[in-house]
């Protein structure tokens, strides 16, 4: 379509009052009206009456550069800020001098509003939520399905689509909002916790500027209860000899959590090539270790005696703890742990009624050997070899026997120690 156009000053009155002009415009063309005090500024209005803003602008530089130095401007650019009502004129003035600002720096917003758009489509939180999980997650978390199940269950259908920069702290705060108002307090501990890491690991990247749950604060979501608890000498006592009571495989590998304070699948996916009577160790890999190292676990005599009771299969490579002749390694904790509980609370009652077992996970055997280790005078790197939690750098990928002796040393006082509370 032809336009036609001339110059004035806006007034909202004016602007509100416009019709076309056919005077003015040629037939079905469109009247094009510039702003005296914002030149640049168009107001563009069809046969129809609908009347929109635009800017149109030039780049110095693109045309060129004289041998003198003088940058030349290119062809002409128009963008459309918008059509009014509801973009107003002091609106539009703005935007339009921001736009030329930028123009007369060298900079074409069109090319900037792109860039952001195709970023916003590529960084979408589904999108870098999917790359999270396969980048980050797998190659370092064991249980990363855990992660990704809730996040993919309580975050991903909010934010599906929507582009990284747009989420804010509130945003985040509605999500959790609605977890405590559903009573789910845990999934909204473990839902901030891992969209921490996400976002730490999108600033890292520069999908975002900055990690918006910097600084948040959620009292209604509790304490960390991943750290867990110690046990009582009550507690420990009952438990223990429920264990034993319990039978193959979970009571022997009970125990062995008790006395070695190692994660649950340190023990439960062992299989007999890890073993090394001779040296007096565990190994346990680098492809199955948290850590992402080889993990050193001396055995100390009460830990060795458990262990030669174990039954034995024809292949060196079985599993220590299963229910299939050590084809495959055990399952069902939570049955069996239920089982070992009931029998320890009712042996509580019994010596005193005035006592209960307390709530606790199997992670908490690795709280208690901790904290027992402490008050045994062992220091926090001897605890930290122990439990086998992560070193930086050099340490963390060579030092497989560090603090060997010590360990030794350590488990050894700490099955001792057990053994008081026992028997």
């Amino acid at each position: 379509m032809v336009a036609s156009s001339r110059r004035k000053r806006f007034t909202d009155q004016g602007i509100e009052r416009l019709r076309y002009d056919t005077k003015i415009a040629p037939e079905n063309g469109r009247l094009e009206i510039s702003d005296d005090l914002c030149p640049g500024l168009i107001l563009r209005v069809t046969p129809k009456g609908v009347k929109s803003f635009s800017v149109i602008y030039k780049i110095p530089g693109e045309g060129g550069v004289t041998p003198g130095g003088r940058l030349l401007t290119g062809k002409q650019h128009r963008i459309t800020l918008g059509t009014t009502p509801p973009l107003d004129l002091k609106s539009a003035r703005e935007r339009a001098r921001e736009i030329l600002l930028a123009a007369s720096h060298g900079r074409d917003i069109r090319q900037e509003r792109a860039a952001s758009h195709i970023q916003r489509h590529q960084n979408t939180f589904d999108r870098a939520f999917e790359r999270f999980i396969e980048q980050e997650i797998k190659p370092s978390v064991n249980s990363w399905r855990n992660v990704e199940r809730v996040l993919r269950l309580h975050v991903l259908p909010h934010w599906t689509g929507t582009g990284l920069h747009e989420i804010r702290r509130a945003d985040i705060h509605q999500i959790l909002d609605g977890l405590v108002a559903r009573g789910l307090r845990g999934a909204g501990a473990e839902v901030r916790k891992h969209l921490s890491r996400f976002f730490s690991w999108s600033a890292d990247r520069e999908l975002v500027r900055e990690n918006p749950l910097t600084g948040l604060k959620r009292s209604d979501l509790g304490s960390n209860e991943e750290a867990g608890r110690a046990l009582t000498d009550v507690e420990l006592r009952a438990v223990w000899r429920s264990a034993c009571s319990l039978g193959y495989p979970f009571g022997a590998l009970f125990r062995l959590l008790m006395l070695t304070g190692q994660r649950r699948n340190d023990w439960a996916r062992a299989s007999r090539s890890e073993l090394d009577f001779g040296k007096g160790w565990l190994e346990i890999p680098k492809s199955r270790y948290k850590s992402r190292r080889d993990h050193i676990v001396p055995l100390c005599p009460q830990t060795l005696e458990i262990l030669d009771d174990l039954p034995s299969y024809n292949s060196p490579n079985h599993f220590l703890f299963s229910s299939r002749e050590g084809r495959v390694p055990v399952s069902g904790f939570s049955k069996a742990k239920a089982t070992m509980d009931s029998e320890a609370s009712a042996l509580i009652k019994f010596e005193d009624s005035t006592q209960s077992l307390q709530n606790y996970r199997l992670h908490d055997f690795r709280v208690t050997c901790e904290t027992r280790l402490a008050t045994l005078g062992f220091n926090q790197d001897v605890r930290d070899a122990v439990l086998g939690h992560a070193k930086q750098g050099l340490q963390r990928t060579y030092n497989k026997y560090d603090y060997h002796n010590e360990k030794h040393e350590a488990l050894t006082a700490y099955a001792s120690h057990l053994a008081e509370i026992v028997k």
